[in-house]
């Protein structure tokens, strides 16, 4: 199936803002994205329309289709497996495989967002490392572009070629309005270590690199 996985280095790293970006990018083109969330802890009993979910949902044009979007929604804002055993349910990789592909055709386009980062546990069984091969898609890697993100883009790298995972691109994104060291370049040094391409992204950027979308599709 066309698709992408995205995933990070770690939480907080800007997946779900890198994400309605790349869906946008790609209905622009003409392409029909389905968003999935296919997990998401601390979700709200009130307002939905802050989450992860909503937004990828409304990226894609398909608010309507949210239950699909992300399945899984557990209260506390904590790792998927502990929120779920706090409801007193579990879910498996099998699970979740399934719910991404469900009543999709093979040749849709399917985005699949992780929750926290590439080894972050999924599900009792699983990390979201996991998820990617089940799914046997291409990888997107997000990371807070900061000072010591090299170290955790390269184990996460590291960890993908480990598992036969093709990495598409490294997204390097400006999480706050700090720029921080002005001789700092992660993007530079990053792209001498790796032979993906690595992109750079400045805070509130409102579009994304045309080389990136190109990747994906």
């Amino acid at each position: 199936m066309n698709g992408i996985f995205v995933t990070g280095t770690d939480t907080d790293v800007g997946k779900t803002w890198v994400g309605t970006h790349l869906i946008r990018e790609l209905i622009d083109r003409g392409i029909d994205v389905h968003p999935r969330k296919p997990i998401e802890s601390g979700w709200p009993t009130g307002d939905f329309q802050h989450t992860d979910a909503w937004r990828l949902a409304l990226a894609a044009g398909k608010t309507e289709q949210l239950d699909a979007i992300c399945p899984n929604r557990f209260a506390a804002a904590l790792s998927p497996v502990r929120a779920a055993r706090m409801e007193g349910t579990s879910l498996t990789l099998r699970q979740l495989a399934a719910q991404c592909t469900e009543n999709l055709k093979q040749d849709d386009f399917l985005y699949v967002e992780g929750a926290g980062g590439l080894y972050s546990p999924l599900t009792e069984d699983a990390l979201n490392a996991d998820l990617a091969s089940a799914l046997r898609l291409p990888v997107v890697l997000v990371a807070n572009n900061r000072l010591g993100c090299m170290s955790q883009v390269l184990l996460c790298c590291e960890a993908l070629q480990r598992r036969g995972l093709d990495l598409l691109a490294v997204v390097l994104n400006q999480v706050s309005d700090s720029s921080g060291d002005a001789t700092m370049n992660n993007q530079e040094d990053l792209a001498e270590l790796l032979p993906q391409p690595v992109f750079s992204l400045t805070h509130n950027q409102s579009s994304l690199p045309a080389p990136l979308i190109d990747l994906l599709y």
